[in-house]
C-alpha cells in the first residue's frame, strides 16, 4: 500500500482518542484514589518525634581521637550497641534490633547535628525512645571515649611506676659506691639517675594531662533539643496519599485508553479508512434518525441537515471521479450488514437527481432487498433477477424501470426473490444490462448485498467498474475492512472511495461547524425541454422516459 494518504500524528489526535475513552481514564483514576485512601485509612496511625543532638570534638594532649565525622556517627547512633543502652534506659523486652526499627537518623548538612527521629503507634513510647537514642548516643561516644583515654592513662602510670622503681633502685647503687669509695662509679651512677629523674618527670607530666573524666565532660556531644509528645500523626497522610493516588490513576488511565485505542479494531476516523482502502473517503456522515419504521431520506425530508449537506458532498465527489475516469454505474456495499449501504445508495441517488443528473437506481441486493421502501416502491414480482433469468431484452428492461416520483431519478426493483443470486448475477445478461442501464442514464447506481456476508457483491463488483464501500463508524471493524478490500481486489472491481457513515462529531479529532441552515435546495424545473440537449442524448431521454415536451 503506497502511503499517499498518511497524516501525520499531532496533538488533536490523542486528544480525541482521550475524550472517546475518557470513562476509561474517569474509571481508573477513581479506583485508584479510592484503593489509595482506603488503604490509607486501613493503615495504623504512626506518631513521629524528634530530637537534635550536637556532635562535639573530644581533645587530649596525649592521646590522638579523630574529630567526628556525621555520617559515621549516624551509623553509630543506628547500631546495635546503642540500641542496648536504650533498651536498659526504656526498660523494654524487645530485642534491639527490633528497637531499631522505628528509628531514623539525618545529618543536617553543612552542621554538627545530627536529627534523631523515632516513629511508633504508640505517641509517649515515640517521644521516650527518640530522647533515649539521643542520650544513649551521647553517653555511648563518651564511654567509647573514656575507654580510650583510660587505656592510655594505665599505660602511663605503668610506665612512671617502673621509672620509679628504676630510680629506687640506681638510689641504692649510689650508696653502695659511695661506702665503697667508687668515685668514678658513683659519678655514672649519678648521671643515669639525673637523666631518668628528667624521663620520668616528663611521664609524670604526660600523666597529669590525661584526665579522662575532664575530657569527656567538655566534648563528645550535647542533647540541644529534646523530643516533645507529638500531637498527631505523622503516617498515613491521606491527602497525600490521595494525590499519589490521583496522580497513578491519571497515568494508568492515559495509557489504558491508548491501550484500549489500540486493541480496539473499529475504524478511526477518515485517515484510518483511507489508510486501510488506499481510497480516499468521499463524505462523511452524521449520525441522524429516522421514526421507527419509516424510510425516510434526509435529503427529500430535511435538506438543511448536516446529513443532507454530507450527501450533496458525497453527490460532487463522485460526479467529479466519473468525469474525470469516464465512470457511469457504481457499486454501493459494505463489508458487513447493518452499515448503512442502502439509505447511502438512495440518499445519494437522490442527490444527483436533484442535481440534474439521469440517475437509475438498481436494488440489487437479491437477498434482502430494501431499496425500493426508500422509494415507496411496492413489492414486485418484475424487475432484476426476472430480467437476468431471461426475460426478454432491452426494450423489456426498461418497461420494468419504475417512476419514484422524483424527477430524473427512476428505480429497478430486484424483483421475485431467486433461489441462486450468485448464479444470475454472473450471467451475461448481467454485463448487457449495465450496457442498457448506461445507455439511458448519466449516473447508474446498484444497491448490493454486504462484501463479506455473501458472494453476490464480489461478482456484481467484477463487472461494474466502480465501487463505493460505506463504513459504520461505530461498528465497522478495522479488519473486516482490509477483508472486503481484499475480496473486491482480488476479483478486479475498482474501489473508487469510501463513506464514512454513522459519524459521531463529538469523538471526532477536529471541529466540524455546523453550516447547513442557510442552505435550501431549489426544486429543479421538469424535464420540459429547459435543459438543452442534444439529439442523441434527447433519443435517450425518450428510452429513460424524460422526453421533452414541445
Amino acid at each position: 500500500m503506497n502511503d499517499d494518504f498518511e497524516q501525520p500524528i499531532d496533538i488533536r489526535e490523542y486528544l480525541a482518542v482521550l475524550r472517546a475513552r475518557k470513562w476509561i481514564v474517569l474509571g481508573v483514576v477513581v479506583s485508584m484514589v479510592a484503593v489509595a485512601l482506603v488503604y490509607s485509612l486501613r493503615q495504623t496511625p504512626l506518631y513521629a518525634a524528634e530530637a537534635r543532638v550536637l556532635v562535639k570534638p573530644i581533645t587530649s594532649n596525649e592521646v590522638y581521637i579523630p574529630p567526628p565525622n556525621l555520617e559515621t556517627e549516624a551509623e553509630i547512633l543506628e547500631s546495635e550497641p546503642v540500641a542496648k543502652l536504650v533498651r536498659e534506659d526504656l526498660g523494654v523486652q524487645q530485642p534491639a534490633s527490633t528497637l531499631l526499627g522505628g528509628l531514623a537518623v539525618e545529618a543536617v548538612s553543612e552542621t554538627e547535628v545530627l536529627v534523631v527521629s523515632y516513629t511508633s503507634a504508640d505517641p509517649e513510647f515515640a517521644r521516650d525512645a527518640a530522647e533515649s537514642f539521643a542520650g544513649s548516643y551521647v553517653d555511648h561516644r563518651r564511654n567509647t571515649v573514656l575507654e580510650e583515654l583510660v587505656s592510655a592513662r594505665e599505660v602511663l602510670e605503668e610506665l612512671v611506676t617502673a621509672a620509679e622503681r628504676e630510680l629506687t633502685q640506681i638510689s641504692r647503687d649510689i650508696q653502695r659506691a659511695q661506702a665503697a669509695n667508687d668515685e668514678s662509679l658513683e659519678q655514672t651512677l649519678d648521671i643515669e639517675r639525673s637523666g631518668l629523674i628528667s624521663r620520668l618527670g616528663s611521664l609524670q607530666l604526660r600523666l597529669d594531662n590525661v584526665q579522662p573524666d575532664r575530657a569527656v565532660s567538655l566534648g563528645g556531644g550535647e542533647v540541644i533539643e529534646s523530643a516533645s509528645l507529638p500531637s498527631a500523626p505523622s503516617s498515613p497522610n491521606h491527602v497525600r496519599n490521595g494525590l499519589v493516588g490521583l496522580l497513578f490513576g491519571i497515568l494508568f488511565g492515559i495509557g489504558a485508553a491508548f491501550l484500549r485505542d489500540r486493541l480496539d479494531d473499529r475504524v478511526r476516523g477518515r485517515g484510518d479508512i483511507e489508510r486501510t482502502l488506499d481510497a480516499p473517503v468521499l463524505a462523511t456522515v452524521a449520525k441522524f434518525r429516522n421514526p421507527k419504521n419509516t424510510f425516510e431520506l434526509p435529503v427529500r425530508v430535511n435538506p438543511r441537515g448536516a446529513a443532507s449537506e454530507a450527501y450533496r458532498t458525497l453527490r460532487t465527489n463522485v460526479q467529479f471521479i466519473a468525469a474525470q475516469q469516464d465512470l457511469r454505474s457504481f457499486v454501493v456495499t459494505s463489508p458487513v450488514p447493518g452499515e448503512g449501504k442502502t439509505v447511502t445508495c438512495a440518499n445519494l441517488a437522490v442527490a444527483l437527481a436533484q442535481a440534474g443528473s439521469r440517475v437509475i437506481c438498481v436494488s440489487s441486493d437479491l437477498r434482502r432487498p430494501t431499496l425500493e421502501r426508500y422509494f415507496s416502491l411496492g413489492a414486485s414480482s418484475d424487475g432484476l433477477s426476472t430480467w437476468l433469468a431471461g426475460r426478454g431484452g432491452e426494450d423489456e428492461l426498461m418497461t420494468l424501470i419504475r417512476n419514484p416520483g422524483i424527477p430524473y431519478l427512476r428505480v429497478l426493483t430486484s424483483g421475485q426473490i431467486p433461489s441462486n443470486p450468485p448464479e444470475l448475477l454472473a450471467s451475461p445478461r448481467l454485463m448487457a444490462l449495465v450496457r442498457a442501464l448506461e445507455a439511458n442514464a448519466d449516473i447508474v447506481l446498484f444497491d448490493s448485498a454486504p462484501t463479506l456476508s455473501l458472494a453476490d457483491t464480489i461478482v456484481l463488483a467484477s463487472r461494474v467498474v466502480g465501487t463505493i464501500l460505506v463504513i459504520d463508524a461505530g461498528s465497522t471493524r478495522r479488519s473486516a475492512t482490509i477483508h472486503a478490500r481484499q475480496e473486491l481486489e482480488r476479483v478486479g472491481a475498482r474501489i473508487i472511495g469510501s463513506v464514512l457513515n454513522s459519524f459521531d462529531p463529538s469523538n471526532a479529532s477536529y471541529y466540524y461547524p455546523t453550516y447547513y441552515s442557510a442552505y435550501e435546495p431549489q426544486p429543479l424545473p421538469a424535464p420540459n425541454g429547459q435543459l438543452p440537449a442534444s439529439p442523441a442524448q434527447e433519443e435517450k431521454r425518450s428510452r429513460f422516459g424524460l422526453r421533452s415536451k414541445s
